[in-house]
């Protein structure tokens, strides 16, 4: 029997029991501890991120600083992403707050070396896991303390989870020296448990949790210090299928961003399984000669991620370079979502930000079908069907979008823009149902009228620069009052023609039709514009936002 004469079989699933529950109880508390924390720093998470845009070296310190907040090198992976869709950050800034979270998801192993193992867990998680309820049922209805109480709870589910998993790995290593034994000397020992720590990242999708379950067994005796050590590397390698599932479907950005994090990973994973022995033999120096299992493997993880973010650093313009001209859309294939994607779905404030940037690239591109139209060229090379099957994707995602922790300037946001994709799908239809020109004697009737009409549409089809608001809301109404002014003007002198016996009626009335038409398509483009105008000139739109929708 695999387990030998040892232990029964009641014994064996007592193990499991326990090494599953402890594992749940970590996944458990790394989300309520995410998503508490996420909470409770509430404006100062999008600050932080806002920040990381202004340097290289702070990109990489805002990337530790958060993941250590937040205890999800994944959650501020995908804010990284977010804030480069949504055109707040570019591509070189959003690499390094991925380089800076590799480095600040090493605070895991710190808590469960300084903290988890060296006292009585229980003492610790139960009050803490009461105490962090409790708050959270007083205060569930304030955001971000409530999401404070919930943290502390995921505090103690997480170190709960830590005495569950030793119990379990202190009754499971002699099973696993039996199960290693045979590996020693093969030279496959190390790549086997490189191998088991992308297996636990992959299987539990927290590079967080896989670590916390490797020092853990390292600390319990389960694993030696460098059986421990080949798993740690291999959780680094691990957290890639993170990125590699979140690039499934996503935009070029996220899929450039998600491969600058597998590159980062693999380059220091593969670096610290070369050097595992020096790099093990630097982390006991700098843990003072420590026999501290969970300490050493703190350093040492925390060692070859600082490393990674030293080899790494000189080639990124390179790779950057290179990744620019990667992902591409290939040639009539334009029509595609730019700015909003699936990992973006759970960070709201950062998807009506990317959808207010994907409504401008549609109207500009109806804009384009509108000015071609209105000046009897063929016009774009993409059709207007294509432009509205756009809309239709623009409007499955805000379906997707998780709407339940939105504030009120947040709905406004996403109620201005669905009226704003909504007056865009009216001029689509408008453009296709445009009359022909009548002849150029009716025309020659009103001459300047036509021309200045046809400026006014053409001019409510360009998109307005939004700074200042109050500015470009003033000239989309005086385009509006000229507008109505000179079409009033135009059916005046046509209707006089007709009365008098200068131009047939039946002319006549097809010229007041292309007015009209005229008329009506700038009208509905200004309309498309003010609706969207309010959401293109905030930065960010969450609770604190002052920016007010058009009502």
């Amino acid at each position: 029997m695999l387990w030998g004469d040892k232990v029964g079989m009641d014994d064996v699933f007592g193990i499991l029991a326990s090494l599953l529950g402890g594992i749940g109880l970590f996944l458990l508390g790394m989300r309520l501890m995410t998503d508490g924390l996420t909470r409770a720093a509430g404006p100062a998470l999008k600050s932080g991120l806002e920040l990381a845009t202004r340097s290289r070296i702070r990109g990489l310190l805002v990337g530790i600083l958060i993941t250590a907040i937040v205890q999800s090198s994944s959650a501020v992976t995908v804010a990284a992403i977010g804030f480069a869709n949504a055109g707040l950050m570019n591509l070189v800034q959003s690499v390094w707050v991925i380089f800076g979270t590799n480095v600040g998801t090493t605070m895991t192993g710190w808590l469960v070396a300084l903290v988890g193992v060296r006292i009585d867990v229980g003492a610790l998680a139960l009050p803490l896991v009461g105490l962090g309820m409790v708050g959270w049922l007083i205060a569930k209805n304030r955001p971000r303390s409530g999401g404070l109480g919930e943290a502390v709870a995921g505090f103690g589910a997480f170190f709960l989870g830590v005495g569950v998993l030793q119990a379990g790995f202190a009754d499971l290593a002699p099973q696993v020296t039996i199960l290693t034994e045979g590996l020693s000397g093969t030279g496959w020992e190390m790549p086997a448990f490189v191998l088991l720590g992308i297996v636990l990242t992959t299987l539990t999708q927290s590079s967080s949790a896989a670590i916390a379950i490797a020092l853990t067994a390292g600390a319990g005796g389960t694993l030696t210090l460098e059986q421990a050590a080949a798993t740690v590397v291999g959780t680094n390698i691990g957290t890639t299928s993170t990125a590699l599932f979140a690039a499934i479907g996503a935009t070029a950005t996220a899929k450039r961003v998600a491969v600058m994090h597998i590159s980062f990973n693999l380059l220091t994973g593969g670096v610290a399984f070369v050097l595992l022995p020096l790099l093990l033999a630097l982390a006991i120096f700098l843990a003072r000669g420590s026999t501290d299992t969970a300490l050493v493997l703190a350093v040492f993880h925390t060692l070859f991620n600082v490393l990674g973010v030293i080899l790494i650093w000189p080639l990124t313009p390179t790779l950057v370079k290179f990744l620019s001209h990667r992902f591409m859309p290939r040639h009539g294939e334009d029509m595609v979502l730019r700015h909003l994607d699936a990992t973006l779905a759970e960070v709201p404030e950062l998807a009506i930000k990317a959808l207010a940037m994907e409504l401008e690239r549609m109207s500009k591109l109806i804009f384009a079908h509108g000015k071609a139209k209105l000046a009897g060229d063929p016009g774009p090379s993409n059709s207007l069907s294509d432009v509205m099957w756009l809309g239709d994707e623009i409007r499955g995602f805000v379906d997707r979008l998780n709407r339940g922790t939105l504030g009120p300037n947040a709905v406004d946001a996403i109620s201005d823009m669905l009226r704003a994709l909504q007056h865009l799908d009216e001029l689509a239809l408008a453009i296709g149902a445009f009359p022909p020109a009548p002849e150029e004697a009716v025309r020659g009737i009103a001459p300047t009228g036509f021309a200045l009409l046809s400026r006014h549409a053409a001019q409510g089809c360009t998109l307005l620069d939004p700074f200042p608001l109050q500015d470009a809301n003033a000239r989309l109404q005086e385009l509006a009052d000229q507008s109505t002014d000179t079409y009033e003007a135009i059916k005046a002198a046509l209707l006089r023609s007709a009365a008098s016996g200068h131009a047939p009626i039946i002319e006549v009335e097809a010229a007041l039709v292309y007015a009209r038409a005229m008329r009506d398509l700038g009208q509905t483009a200004r309309k498309a514009q003010k609706r969207l105008m309010p959401w293109r000139s905030a930065p960010l739109i969450g609770e604190g936002n002052d920016v007010q929708g058009q009502g």
